[in-house]
């Protein structure tokens, strides 16, 4: 006898004619009745692409052994999909044809969570991954068989005749058994905890404390002796602590009009390789669409008010707590290159939802070819528009001045798409940098391991308001202070000239205290002084301008002033010698009580004549918008240099001045 498959599975045992039935009719009639039989249409063809998919997730259980977890996920799936399918052959119902669709629907769902987002909760899986040939084919035979299963089960019986299966049968072997070959050979890094990827034993290799394989670079062409890191010098080190060399050729300049080289970076495995290359790729593919402002701002993207470091910000913070990580589609930050008025997309800046900057699910990404980064000491406030702006950074005390530290819970990593000389993912240098795991000379996201930044050895620059502000080379200025100092200067230049019309200053409760003739004359906001606001240009105690020919008037500079309660020795230590602050206690003014006017100075008793009057002296520094040959915090000259604290020297910033 034969054995017949029909198109639902079932098994049909057929006889042949008997002696004397010399014209075949039983023959006929057994046909007849195969192709009257009743079938689920499509059943046939889910349980092999069903039992084609668990056939490559058991090939692949072995290669995850370092996972258990992960590993008796493979093999449930393998056990459920090849199962189901088998069940489906033997007895074809559409309640089979349910369950098929349900076991395939969670394991093609489960796939693309992990090349979407990773799944935090199961070892092994935490950080996404780029599709490969095994688990893509695997996931198009578990969808095949959604389908084909889904339909029958809809479909339910009808009168069919027996479909040709040996297209399908070559189809799904065709896939299979390259993607069995394929899962059981590639070496998977699914080590979020330890950064590594599964290691050759038979190859130049250490260990770690725990015992876990660490591969060594392989020797060269002479036959050289794979490198031991000396922790002596700058390195690195991935999740699980073990050292990797950092300066030896990475970070590399960055060009993107070549082609895209992270490659030979020792303790990088092949997967955090690709990952990055790919999110180069992408960065470069999709960021171009923000080439303008406008473009930004339109997606809902909105400046921090950072431009006079060189480099301006615009951030979408509803990017930042979502579910997408390293997307170059919708970056969580845009980092533009100004010069003057122009900006040019230099980048993007992703961040990452609140976790350590060290987090395994973070240096799982690309190895030691990243450095994570966080700003746990920038000082914010809301911008005219609503927006959140920098107004600040914290003092020695971390505590902000102006505006409210947020903490800085958020990693972030650069990704440049124009040249540059520190590699595709520096950080900015200076306060830019912000503050990593590790020491700076350990940092992959800085070039500037090799030399300090000793005052002698940095030339200085004159102060110009159209240029990115550099207030370097002030000898026993810290790092820490000279940002805070350029910080300070860049607002000012950026915001400040909101007051440009004096009118507008006016209708906002200034007044001028007609000191015009000097060549400068200041408008005071009086009941300003003593409020818990400081060195905002969105709220100065005191604006300056320089009255010109024509009768306009030009503003030049902001003058903050501190409360009337701070004496000159308790006032904020922000930028070092760049800064001096001053009081003026020697003037006196009309007794208007909304609008007093200088009228003196006092007399060698430090008295005012009647009917003027002193006020009680507060703590003030200009900050200038424009060039001053001395300096961007500079005083005014003579009387209007007011009275520094006793032991200091009045300060002329001739470094940074104009005009000499």
């Amino acid at each position: 006898m034969t054995l017949a498959v029909p198109g639902d599975g079932g098994l049909f045992e057929h006889g042949y004619a008997e002696a004397g039935n010399t014209d075949g009719d039983q023959s006929r009639d057994v046909r007849a009745e195969a192709r009257a039989t009743t079938r689920l249409p499509g059943l046939t063809i889910a349980a092999m692409t069903t039992i084609g998919a668990g056939v490559i997730h058991a090939s692949a259980a072995g290669v995850h052994a370092e996972h258990p977890q992960l590993a008796r996920l493979f093999i449930l799936f393998a056990v459920a999909q090849v199962g189901a399918g088998l069940v489906a052959w033997a007895h074809p119902n559409r309640l089979v044809a349910a369950a098929i669709v349900c076991i395939n629907v969670v394991a093609v769902g489960a796939w693309l969570a992990t090349r979407i987002t990773g799944i935090s909760w199961i070892e092994g899986l935490e950080v996404r991954e780029a599709a490969q040939f095994a688990d893509t084919s695997c996931a198009l035979l578990a969808a095949a068989a959604i389908g084909c299963a889904l339909a029958a089960t809809m479909s339910g019986r009808r009168p069919s005749s027996a479909p040709r299966l040996s297209f399908p049968a070559l189809a799904v072997a065709a896939l299979t058994i390259p993607a069995m070959l394929s899962s059981g050979t590639h070496l998977h890094s699914h080590t979020a905890a330890a950064g590594v990827g599964i290691v050759d034993e038979s190859q130049p290799h250490s260990h770690t404390a725990d015992g876990a394989s660490v591969a060594l670079p392989a020797a060269d062409a002479s036959g050289a002796a794979p490198v031991v890191v000396d922790e002596s010098q700058p390195h690195s080190h991935t999740g699980d602590s073990t050292p990797v060399a950092t300066t030896a050729n990475w970070p590399r300049p960055w060009d993107p009009s070549q082609p895209i080289d992270v490659s030979g970076v020792p303790g990088v495995t092949p997967d955090e390789e690709a990952r990055a290359t790919k999110l180069i790729e992408d960065s470069l593919k999709d960021l171009p669409k923000y080439a303008t402002t406008a473009a930004a701002i339109a997606d809902g993207y909105s400046s921090i008010g950072d431009a006079g470091t060189g480099s301006e910000h615009y951030i979408k913070t509803s990017l930042i707590e979502d579910n997408a990580f390293l997307d170059a589609t919708q970056p969580e930050s845009l980092v533009y290159t100004v010069q003057g008025d122009a900006r040019t997309l230099a980048g993007a800046m992703y961040i990452a939802s609140a976790r350590p900057t060290d987090d395994p699910s973070l240096l799982a990404f690309a190895g030691p070819l990243m450095q994570w980064h966080n700003h746990g000491n920038l000082c914010w406030a809301a911008g005219p528009d609503g927006k959140p702006r920098v107004v600040g950074i914290t003092d020695a005390n971390g505590n902000c001045a102006n505006g409210v530290n947020t903490g800085g819970g958020n990693p972030m990593v650069h990704v440049w798409i124009t040249p540059h000389p520190c590699g595709v993912f520096a950080a900015l240098e200076g306060v830019g940098a912000g503050q990593a795991a590790v020491p700076d000379d350990q940092r992959v996201d800085i070039c500037n391991q090799a030399h300090t930044h000793a005052a002698a050895a940095v030339p200085t620059k004159p102060y110009d308001p159209t240029q990115p502000i550099d207030l370097g080379g002030v000898a026993g200025v810290t790092p820490e202070q000279q940002a805070a100092a350029e910080n300070l200067v860049a607002l000012n230049v950026v915001r400040l000239p909101q007051w440009s019309d004096y009118k507008v200053a006016e209708a906002a409760g200034y007044h001028s205290i007609g000191d015009g003739l000097t060549g400068f004359e200041h408008f005071i906001k009086w009941d300003s002084i003593n409020d818990d606001v400081a060195l905002d240009p969105d709220h100065p105690e005191s604006l300056v301008y320089s009255p010109q020919p024509d009768g306009s008037k030009k503003l030049v500079s902001a003058m903050y002033f501190l409360p009337d309660t701070v004496s000159l020795t308790d006032v904020p230590n922000i930028g070092g010698a760049l800064m001096q602050w001053h009081i003026h206690d020697n003037l006196c003014f009309t007794a208007d009580p909304v609008a007093p006017q200088v009228r003196g100075v006092t007399d060698s008793a430090g008295q005012c004549p009647a009917p003027l009057t002193k006020f009680v002296p507060a703590p003030m520094i200009h900050v200038w918008i424009t060039p001053n040959r001395c300096g961007p915090f500079a005083a005014l000259e003579g009387i209007g240099a007011g009275q520094i604290a006793d032991g200091q020297t009045r300060l002329c910033d001739t470094a940074h001045g104009s005009g000499f």
